[in-house]
């Protein structure tokens, strides 16, 4: 049986290490939801300990099996992410988006499973995934082959799991049926309250996309005006994280795009379903991810050279030159935006 002494000595297992690959596939995550305009709260990582790893390792079944005989090889959850967010309908989003970016091993949604069979309350959506051999995120080339679990939930759904970890697993309450009950109506009304959030949310979309909540169109472009902007341009797609939208203010601005009136024009001219056609999109983006191809359909070159410093981002020149080669190549010489 493995202990921690031993576990810390084998190769798979150089805390160093695992630190530096789970710091370094979380910067991956950050930068992909980023990209793709998914909102989120949080993204987490922590790396198994050894006495953790080892006593995972020596647990056995019922006729006294060792439940994970492969030893680490066989451990999945050395590393482990968790992306919080705020609204349960953004999870598929962000589940598709890193099975994108990373080689998917499997994709368990526990909570529609229990919902499907009448359960009530959060179990959890967790994906195996692997840094791919081949095209591995920026940075995380050096850890390919490693695998690690995500988990993603809601800034809810986390409150509720981590006060249940922190009295049902650590504290001495164990199995009390009155502690149980509470929980179990505690999950209840959390799974209402992200229902409600949800509803909030779209109910805001649609206020935005109706002009129901307009501003002035002389008025300067700001992240409040940018966003109604964007969501009466594109009612389908989601919202993005808050800091982008004066994020993409700032991009708008170099490329000569600074009132209310001038962004509503200047979408207005356009098709997002053919860009999206152009992109593939596997799921809907966020609107400021959406408003960023386009300017850079539009205006190509320029619009790198314009915005490659904007942000904190050191990598973005290369990811807006790889997204203008899948615009070009894809697009028809007259279809093509001005250069």
């Amino acid at each position: 049986m493995e202990d921690a002494d031993s576990t810390i000595e084998h190769p798979l297992f150089q805390e160093q290490l695992l630190t530096e690959a789970a710091q370094a596939i979380r910067n991956a995550i950050v930068g992909r939801l980023h990209d793709d305009g998914l909102n989120h709260h949080d993204v987490q990582f922590r790396v198994k300990s050894p006495a953790s790893a080892a006593e995972k390792m020596s647990r056995r079944d019922r006729l006294g099996r060792l439940k994970y005989p492969g030893g680490l090889e066989k451990l999945d959850d050395l590393i482990g992410v968790r992306v919080i967010l705020f609204v349960e309908s953004d999870i598929e989003a962000v589940a598709i988006a890193l099975s994108s970016q990373f080689t998917c091993l499997d994709d368990e949604d526990k909570t529609a499973i229990m919902r499907k069979n009448g359960g009530i309350g959060y179990a959890g959506r967790h994906l195996t995934l692997q840094v791919p051999f081949e095209k591995a995120p920026l940075n995380c080339a050096h850890f390919a082959g490693r695998r690690f679990e995500v988990q993603i939930r809601t800034i809810l759904q986390h409150a509720w799991a981590e006060f249940e970890h922190d009295i049902r697993f650590k504290g001495p309450s164990g199995d009390n049926a009155e502690i149980s009950r509470a929980f179990t109506m505690a999950s209840t009304l959390i799974e209402l309250a992200d229902q409600q959030f949800v509803n909030i949310a779209d109910t805001l979309k649609r206020l935005q996309a109706e002009g129901a909540l307009e501003v002035p169109e002389a008025k300067m472009l700001d992240a409040g005006s940018l966003q109604s902007v964007l969501t009466r341009a594109f009612p389908t797609y989601r919202n993005s994280k808050e800091n982008q939208y004066d994020w993409m203010v700032q991009v708008l601005a170099a490329n000569g795009i600074d009132t209310v009136a001038a962004a509503e024009d200047w979408l207005n001219s356009f098709d997002p379903q053919r860009l999206a056609q152009l992109m593939e999109y596997r799921f809907n983006p966020g609107q400021v991810r959406v408003a960023d191809d386009l300017l850079l359909q539009t205006f190509g070159e320029s619009h790198v050279a314009a915005t490659k410093a904007v942000g904190s981002d050191r990598n973005r020149e290369l990811k807006l030159r790889s997204r203008l080669r899948r615009l070009r190549s894809d697009e028809a010489p007259e279809n093509a935006g001005p250069a």
